[in-house]
């Protein structure tokens, strides 16, 4: 195979551009950027941000949107709390802007993203003999005593990945913020951990303000492992899904 032809290992297909397809969604909202077409940022093409080897500095700019809504939510729920509930009426805990599908499909890819940038991290930190041989054994006799099948590389669930870094909190390389601050890293993985298994139990109904903690933790975890500039992007494109979605 040519090099014209050969794959591109920063492209990361994502169905999410496809969902917005349907006829009921439109490729652009009134007052919102456009996502589907030319110049679409959900568009897969030669063009496409997907295949950018730098993140564009608007797709990180999409978590901080989040972070904003995520903000407003609590706000509103404060205030709701606040004010003394009518006799007889059903409290309500917060909104559920995403449908069951819309739900399926963003936790689908978030899943999904979380693992292979874990996996591709673990990887790196095998490869400079960061790995501890007694912490990688508890792991794999815990997996294999729970009846799971062997794993390809470091391709756990979710949660038993992240409780592997957390075995090896001072052997790993560590970005960010939190670079140096042991307990820092311990209360996001844990943080990570609970998300984890809250995304496992697949409801459909999770609350807005629940996705967007999620979206959150994700991104500091992905700044705590350096993740490279096309897992960036995949994150960057469900949060946008999820921000069209809920405006």
């Amino acid at each position: 195979m040519d090099n014209k032809h050969a794959p591109d290992m920063n492209y990361m297909f994502s169905p999410l551009a496809l969902y917005f397809r349907d006829q009921e969604y439109p490729a652009e909202r009134q007052g919102k950027k456009t996502m589907i077409g030319k110049d679409g940022w959900l568009e897969v093409t030669e063009r496409s941000s997907y295949r950018n080897k730098q993140t564009s500095p608007k797709k990180i700019g999409i978590l901080d949107g989040i972070r904003k809504i995520a903000k407003d939510i609590t706000e509103v729920h404060q205030s709701r709390r606040s004010q003394p509930a009518v006799k007889g009426s059903i409290e309500l805990h917060g909104a559920v802007s995403l449908e069951p599908r819309e739900q399926s499909l963003l936790y689908c890819e978030l899943e999904f993203s979380l693992s292979v940038a874990l996996n591709a991290y673990i990887s790196n930190q095998l490869e400079k003999g960061h790995v501890s041989p007694d912490n990688l054994k508890k792991i794999s006799d815990a997996w294999h005593q729970r009846g799971y099948h062997r794993v390809i590389g470091f391709g756990y669930d979710l949660e038993t990945q992240l409780e592997l870094i957390s075995l090896h909190i001072n052997e790993f390389s560590f970005h960010g913020r939190r670079q140096g601050n042991a307990t820092e890293i311990s209360l996001l993985l844990d943080e990570m951990k609970m998300n984890a298994r809250n995304m496992r139990v697949r409801t459909y109904c999770q609350l807005d303000s629940t996705i967007a903690k999620h979206l959150i933790d994700s991104q500091s975890l992905f700044n705590l492992i350096n993740a490279t500039a096309s897992q960036q992007t995949a994150l960057a494109e469900i949060a946008q899904f999820f921000k069209l979605v809920i405006n």
